[in-house]
């Protein structure tokens, strides 16, 4: 039953049966066959695993309902879902930007800073509370900034202190490591013995990938933290910034708790801003402190093509009708192609950026001055670096990238329902169970 001229499971268990006269001696093994809804079960349960308890957000205000945490939490389990690789990309962000605190932390001699701590920071971890009644979150930038011109002293807390504060459960982290693995040898044993695998698993493949990436970026930060570690000072906001304007924290001179939707995008189209107090009482889930650079840009750029590559593999599938086969090969395409076309713009962006390519020109003509044009361009990163993000984004890069989202959120949508429509007619060996026996030592 290896072919596409096999009968259905449903005639071969009933032919088989008749084959008997009621009565059966002797041992009996289980049927070698799966029904529809053990693929959707098995596949909805991967996503539902992966997608809720490898989510780790960031830490909410203090007023905030379980009813609003737990609408955030399914939104944001609903993006895991649609769009993983963005949610990748906050993860990916978010590990530079800890990596990048801990550089400072360490170069001011706090050796006992970690990406533990980082990480809990930038999460809103740490509150601020001045002597005139102000009390809003520090991100670690804001936190090493107060430290280092004696604001306020170094945290007395200690990475034990922090990882307690979160609710990580080893017991389902287990279990989504073992559902995670069996999804994964599936497909490898259904490949192998030329079974054929749903484009719903194949969904669930490319889920579980970006699911296990972005737990690989977050592995230090903390899951479900409730309340904040508060510093509380004697000095007075107006002592601390003087007479500075501010958008979103008092301390947005030293860093914006930005770019991201709420705080950018939602201004541009003329949306209210969501939450609308000021200074703000939680960092959003969607800021994105930090563009990877370096290998781990690569990798990130890696990592999101093999995602939209594995909706490639169901090129040859055997869909219900032409017409299903067709969009879905255009619809893969499109999520490889926008994708691979993100990162050559966002490199070649990123190059200009931190001048890879003048380094590049000065290798070849004029080794002597790369020194110098190293150090104007760290000095010229750093100002970037704070720069107002009430001009972000510009017109041509909400455009730009507002065709780009549409394209792949139809592409993505589309592929997700046909997940569920090839259902009603699919391939027999879809129905056959993997024989594991073949691959395990027996007499």
């Amino acid at each position: 039953m290896t072919n596409n001229s096999a009968s259905p499971p449903e005639i071969i268990v009933s032919e088989t049966l008749e084959a008997f006269d009621g009565r059966i001696k002797g041992w009996v093994g289980q049927p070698d066959f799966r029904g529809t809804w053990d693929i959707i079960w098995t596949s909805l349960a991967t996503i539902f695993i992966c997608t809720f308890t490898l989510l780790c957000l960031n830490v909410p205000a203090k007023q905030e309902t379980f009813l609003i945490l737990f609408r955030r939490r399914v939104l944001w389990m609903g993006l895991a879902i649609v769009a993983p690789e963005i949610v990748l990309t906050y993860a990916a962000g978010q590990w530079s930007r800890a990596k990048h605190s801990m550089r400072d932390f360490h170069a001011a001699g706090y050796q006992q800073w970690t990406m533990r701590m980082a990480f809990f920071a930038d999460m809103g971890g740490f509150v601020l509370e001045t002597a005139d009644g102000l009390s809003f979150p520090l991100n670690a930038k804001q936190l090493h900034w107060l430290v280092i011109n004696h604001h306020v002293p170094y945290p007395q807390t200690d990475v034990d202190e922090v990882w307690d504060k979160s609710k990580q459960d080893r017991f389902a982290r287990l279990i989504t490591s073992f559902q995670v693995g069996y999804t994964i040898l599936h497909a490898i044993g259904r490949v192998a013995q030329r079974l054929a695998i749903t484009t719903l698993e194949l969904n669930t493949l490319g889920i579980v990938f970006c699911s296990l990436m972005t737990a690989a970026a977050w592995l230090h930060k903390p899951a479900d933290v409730r309340m904040p570690i508060r510093i509380v000072t004697t000095t007075t906001i107006d002592d601390i910034i003087g007479s500075r304007p501010w958008r979103t924290t008092p301390l947005d001179f030293v860093d914006e708790n930005g770019p991201g939707w709420a705080l950018n995008v939602q201004p541009f189209m003329k949306m209210p801003v969501i939450p609308p107090e000021r200074p703000i009482q939680r960092i959003p889930n969607d800021r994105f402190p930090m563009n990877p650079y370096g290998v781990q840009e690569y990798l990130l750029c890696l990592a999101t093509l093999l995602f939209t590559a594995i909706h490639v593999a169901g090129w040859n599938f055997s869909f219900p009708t032409t017409t299903e086969k067709i969009l879905w090969r255009v619809s893969s395409l499109i999520l490889f192609g926008v994708t691979a076309v993100f990162w050559v713009l966002e490199t070649a962006a990123s190059w200009i950026r931190l001048g890879r390519w003048k380094w590049l020109y000065l290798w070849v003509t004029d080794r002597s001055a790369i020194p110098e044009f190293e150090r104007a361009q760290e000095r010229e990163l750093q100002e970037e670096e704070k720069r107002d993000l009430s001009t972000l984004p510009l017109a041509w890069e909400f455009w730009t990238i507002g065709v780009v989202a549409f394209l792949y959120g139809v592409a993505r949508i589309y592929m997700i329902v046909e997940a569920f429509l090839e259902l009603r007619d699919m391939e027999a060996t879809a129905y056959v169970n993997v024989n594991w026996s073949a691959y395990l030592p027996h007499i």
